[in-house]
């Protein structure tokens, strides 16, 4: 165990030795020092493999140190450590030829994946679900290509524009035009563009679709493709909006269905590990279910008065009763309706009146956050996170109403 956490510390020592050294300048005092830490570092995963060698052997029976895939990833990243070593000159530069052997250092990190039991488990996991991602990916790739020949139908040839926004075809973009700055004028010259990502052919529509699908810059791609109007002309601002129709379908199928599953499928390989590594335990797999869930299930505590006779037990049968919950819901679903009707510029009148129906709708919330109080108990109240957040929800809206109150009364 002390063995395994001292070459876990080296491994880690060594990865940040790895990441520290400066690419630009290579024969700085910096990268110098960091090579002798880089000897010693070898010298220790060295030892370790001889150690490991002596103490399995090397391959003629079961468990010996070259029948493991992680033994063989030590050996190939120590002796290529080594051979970079031998072959560098007296300079301390390294020949050409074998420079590339001091990459296989990058890969000394996974060398922790072996040591830690759960990192092992997860990259498990990721091995042997990519059996099942791979058909799924194909299955992305040829709903990407009938998006993307639906694009090339919708957008070919439509995302072009002059440089003078006042021209719109290539005919009428020659010359020069002024461009009007903030601070100063100038001549330019008219020219014909068309936008760096466009739908002209299914290769472009392949890799604008999947800029799209990053979610970086897509706001772009959607702007240019609601202001096309016809095959060589230049744009319109928001002359086909229907056209985000296409971007809403596209990315409820890929960045959040396709996505999704990716997710899905790791989880239930995941699980799968899990049930194989439990196959060996004497209880089915429902036992198990059924256990865990009476070790970590937490029993449902509602605060009921003890007294039927008083009126504070009938206080709480009303607040607890379905009608009482299904009249808050429709109270919460038309505050809603009310905070979405607010728009810019409206006339006062109109925001005076959504202004008057919020006070009244935070009136009956209060009425509720009171009624629940008296009904349960100050203590037991509060003892709910629920209607702890219900509480400073209402005392935000009292404060609000309060201050513009206020302000109202300044003015």
């Amino acid at each position: 165990r002390y063995f395994e956490m001292s070459i876990l510390l080296v491994i880690a020592a060594s990865s940040i030795a790895l990441a520290a050294e400066d690419p630009v300048a290579t024969s700085s005092h910096w990268n110098k020092v960091l090579r002798y830490f880089d000897y010693v570092f070898t010298g220790v995963f060295t030892f370790e493999m001889i150690i490991k060698m002596i103490d399995q052997g090397l391959l003629l029976h079961d468990g010996s140190y070259f029948r493991d895939l992680w033994n063989m990833l030590d050996f190939v990243v120590v002796v290529g450590a080594l051979v970079a070593f031998a072959l560098t000159n007296n300079k301390g530069r390294d020949i050409k030829t074998i420079k590339s052997l001091r990459v296989l250092r990058v890969l000394r990190p996974l060398k922790t994946i072996k040591r830690l039991p759960k990192l092992k488990a997860v990259f498990d996991c990721v091995v042997t679900s990519l059996k099942n991602v791979f058909n799924i990916l194909i299955v992305y790739k040829l709903f990407m290509f009938i998006f993307a020949v639906i694009a090339v139908q919708l957008f070919k040839g439509k995302f072009f524009y002059c440089t003078d926004s006042s021209k719109d075809t290539e005919k009428d973009c020659q010359g020069y035009y002024i461009d009007y700055g903030k601070d100063k004028k100038e001549v330019k010259r008219r020219e014909w563009k068309r936008h760096e990502f466009h739908y002209d052919n299914v290769i472009w529509a392949l890799l604008t679709l999947f800029t799209v699908s990053t979610g970086e810059g897509w706001p772009q791609v959607l702007q240019h493709s609601v202001d096309v109007t016809e095959e060589d002309r230049g744009p319109s601002h928001g002359n086909r909006m229907e056209m985000s129709i296409f971007y809403v379908i596209y990315f409820v199928v890929f960045p959040f269905f396709f996505v999704n599953i990716f997710v899905a499928l790791i989880i239930i390989t995941f699980q799968e590990q899990g049930d194989k590594m439990m196959e060996e335990c004497s209880l089915e797999k429902n036992e198990r279910a059924c256990i865990d869930f009476a070790i970590s299930a937490k029993p449902l505590t509602r605060y009921m008065p003890q007294n039927r006779h008083t009126f504070q037990y009938r206080l709480w049968h009303f607040v607890v009763s379905p009608s009482f919950e299904y009249t808050v819901l429709a109270m919460i679903a038309l505050n809603t309706i009310v905070l979405m009707m607010k728009y810019y510029s409206a006339p006062p009148a109109y925001e005076a009146v959504l202004k008057h129906l919020n006070t009244a709708f935070t009136v009956l919330f209060s009425v509720e956050c009171i009624l629940k109080i008296l009904a349960f108990g100050f203590l037991n109240y509060f003892r709910d996170t629920w209607n702890i957040f219900d509480f400073i929800t209402v005392l935000g809206s009292i404060t609000e109403i309060v201050v513009d109150l206020c302000i109202f009364m300044v003015k």
